[in-house]
């Protein structure tokens, strides 16, 4: 058994203020926040020393990350949030074709497309529920060709051409949660890319199983590991066929040569880091990841699923319209309802120091494993007071 009162002492914000807006920001825990500290220390008293113990560890932060969404060590490269690596992914694949995405999405994923003038077809959910199915034919047998190679990719058809099926796992606006393995079969051969911020630390997710081709996230969200981190996933095969249009001096085979004559791109997904990394950022997700392990994932999200159940049900209690969709293969740990005058009515919550967002037509609350099924009451209790207010 989880002792929860244990490890709500960890997270000194409790001490303030009712926090409920995680899929905004998390705070981090104690735990993370001093093993964050120990690369300051290390940085203050031995400098660059200490730069071969950090590679170590940085390297064992990308064995971690591996496992926890079922890739190889190879496939991981560290960035500085999701929209990095959106981009990154985007300037491999912009040009193969036309993507597929929908209208809730948050722009860190669709902007780095449209940027680059990528042919975008929208679609919009029915019900909070964004299904691709109806959109996508079965792919062809033959394609084109993209590097001289052969490619299984769609040509023109009733599909618009597309290339790329672009998603979130969870809908930032409605919680709305994709079934990426369903999406995986359904895909063929098309590229699946994946923002997993909304779901990554508390969601399973296994990049094998789902076929994902390229997946971002960012560190500051449900994985609470502070602003500045995020994570990119590429599929082997296609480090190895799509060439970067960037290379940096790390990113290079043997970079320690100091070769100003070569820039020979290395065989995995570190060739993404271009320079010296930002090693405090991967060592605080290094030790989320080890903070929420040690808790147990599984834990981690039958306890968030459990304080969304007491939500939903004291917001059915009241008569509020629930926008999230509510199946369970379709949940996640973002509850939306809806609220007249949502933005001004969140700005009189938190002048009561009770925090939620604005987000999809009413009020997203997003609890995470420190808070209780009584801030859960607070929060409603609070918010029919400021509600019958003239």
């Amino acid at each position: 058994m989880v002792n929860w009162n244990k490890i709500r002492k960890d997270f000194p914000i409790t001490e303030r203020f009712t926090y409920l807006d995680h899929a905004s920001a998390s705070p981090i825990p104690t735990p993370v926040y001093r093993q964050t500290l120990r690369y300051y220390d290390e940085l203050g008293g031995f400098a660059d020393f200490s730069w071969n113990r950090w590679i170590a560890r940085r390297e064992a932060v990308r064995r971690q990350v591996a496992r926890l969404i079922g890739a190889e060590p190879g496939e991981i490269a560290f960035t500085t949030s999701t929209s990095h690596g959106m981009n990154l992914i985007a300037e491999l694949i912009a040009d193969k074709g036309g993507v597929l995405t929908n209208s809730i999405e948050f722009p860190a994923t669709t902007v780095p497309w449209v940027y680059r003038g990528t042919k975008m077809k929208f679609i919009k959910p029915i019900d909070g529920i964004v299904d691709y199915t109806p959109h996508l034919n079965p792919p062809p047998q033959g394609g084109r060709k993209i590097g001289g190679t052969p490619s299984p990719f769609m040509g023109e058809g009733r599909d618009g051409g597309i290339k790329t099926i672009l998603t979130s796992f969870v809908q930032f606006q409605n919680g709305f949660r994709q079934d990426l393995d369903a999406l995986g079969k359904l895909k063929g051969d098309r590229f699946l890319v994946v923002n997993a911020t909304q779901g990554f630390g508390y969601l399973p997710i296994n990049v094998k199983q789902s076929r994902i081709d390229f997946l971002a996230t960012n560190s500051y969200k449900w994985l609470m590991a502070g602003y500045g981190g995020g994570i990119l996933y590429l599929r082997k095969k296609w480090i190895q066929k799509l060439k970067p249009d960037s290379c940096g001096w790390r990113s290079v085979d043997h970079p320690e040569k100091f070769d100003n004559r070569s820039a020979k791109p290395k065989q995995d997904a570190s060739r993404y880091e271009y320079g010296c990394p930002p090693f405090p950022h991967i060592f605080a997700m290094g030790a989320a990841i080890e903070y929420l392990a040690g808790i147990g994932f599984e834990n981690v999200w039958k306890r968030i699923r459990f304080l969304t159940d007491c939500l939903i049900e004291r917001l059915s209690k009241e008569g509020f319209e629930i926008l999230s969709p509510l199946a369970p293969s379709e949940r996640s740990g973002i509850v939306v309802f809806r609220v007249k005058n949502a933005a001004k009515l969140t700005k009189h919550l938190l002048a009561k120091r009770i925090y939620v967002s604005p987000r999809g037509g009413g009020i997203r609350v997003a609890p995470h494993i420190y808070n209780t099924a009584s801030e859960i009451k607070h929060l409603l209790k609070t918010l029919k007071e400021e509600l019958r207010q003239p």
